[in-house]
C-alpha cells in the first residue's frame, strides 16, 4: 500500500468536504436564519506495515465526522412588516410541512394567504401554541404581536404563536435552507423564560462575509499545497521506478 498517497488523498477529501460547506455558507448569506456550519473532523490511526514479527506504528487519516451548526443568532432587520417576528432567545416557530408533519423553523417572515391562514413567505402554515393552524377573519386589520407571541388584531386577541425549544439543536436535521425536523419533543412553552419576540423585524444569517471568504481562500491554498505535494511524490516515485529499471 502507497502510504503516502492515501493519506495525502484523505486530506485532501476532507479539505474538498470544508470548501464545500464553506461555499454553501457563502452561498446562503443573505438567507433569513441561516446558521453557518462547519465540518468536524476525526482521527482514524490504522497499523503501519512493518518487517515480519515488528510494528510500523501508526498512521493517521483525517476522516469527515460530521457537521455542526454554529447556533449564535442573527441580527435582526427591521422590515416593517407587522406580521414579520424575530426571536430574541433559542426557541424556533412551529409550521406544517408539505407533508403535514410538525417542523420548526427562525424565519419569522410570514404573510397571510388567499384563505385568511397565517404562512411563512414559502407557504408553510404557522401553528399556535397547541399545535393549530392560525386564521384571522376577513375583517382583521392592525395586527399586533406581544412579546410572548400573542396575536392580535382590531377583533381582539387571535392566537399565540407556537413556540419551542429542544434540548440538543445539534440533532435536528435541515429540511431546505431554513426547515428543521426532529423526532426530539419539544419543551413546554412554560419554561421559555428566555425567548421573546420583536415585532416587524427577522432574523438575519450569522454568516460573516469577510470570515468565511478568508476561510474560502485558505482552504483553497491548502488544497492546491496539498495537490502540489502529491504530484511531486508521484513524480518522485516514477522517477525511482525509472531508475530501478535502467540497473542491470
Amino acid at each position: 500500500m502507497d502510504t503516502a498517497l492515501f493519506v495525502g488523498l484523505a486530506y485532501k477529501s476532507a479539505l474538498k468536504r470544508r470548501l464545500d460547506v464553506v461555499a454553501h455558507n457563502v452561498a446562503n448569506m443573505s438567507t433569513t436564519a441561516f446558521n453557518k456550519e462547519r465540518v468536524v473532523f476525526r482521527q482514524h490511526l490504522v497499523d503501519a506495515p512493518g518487517a515480519a514479527g515488528t510494528s510500523g506504528g501508526k498512521i493517521a487519516y483525517v476522516l469527515d465526522h460530521g457537521v455542526v451548526r454554529n447556533l449564535d443568532i442573527g441580527a435582526p432587520v427591521h422590515s416593517g412588516n407587522p406580521l414579520d417576528v424575530f426571536i430574541q432567545g433559542r426557541a424556533y416557530l412551529t409550521v406544517k410541512g408539505s407533508d403535514g408533519e410538525t417542523v420548526y423553523t427562525r424565519n419569522g417572515r410570514m404573510r397571510i394567504d388567499a384563505e385568511q391562514y397565517l404562512t411563512t413567505l414559502n407557504g408553510e402554515r404557522v401553528l399556535d401554541d397547541s399545535g393549530q393552524e392560525i386564521r384571522f377573519d376577513d375583517d382583521d386589520i392592525n395586527y399586533d404581536i406581544a412579546k410572548d407571541g400573542t396575536i392580535s388584531t382590531n377583533n381582539g386577541e387571535k392566537a399565540k404563536l407556537g413556540l419551542a425549544t429542544f434540548a440538543n439543536e445539534q440533532s435536528l436535521k435541515r429540511r431546505g435552507t431554513s426547515l428543521y425536523e426532529t423526532d426530539q419533543a419539544p419543551r413546554e412553552v412554560e419554561e421559555l423564560t428566555d425567548v421573546t419576540v420583536l415585532q416587524k423585524a427577522y432574523e438575519s444569517s450569522n454568516v460573516n462575509a469577510i470570515e468565511s471568504m478568508v476561510e474560502m481562500i485558505d482552504v483553497s491554498r491548502a488544497y492546491q499545497a496539498a495537490s502540489t505535494q502529491s504530484k511531486d511524490y508521484e513524480d518522485m516515485r516514477e522517477d525511482a521506478l525509472r531508475r530501478l529499471g535502467r540497473v542491470q
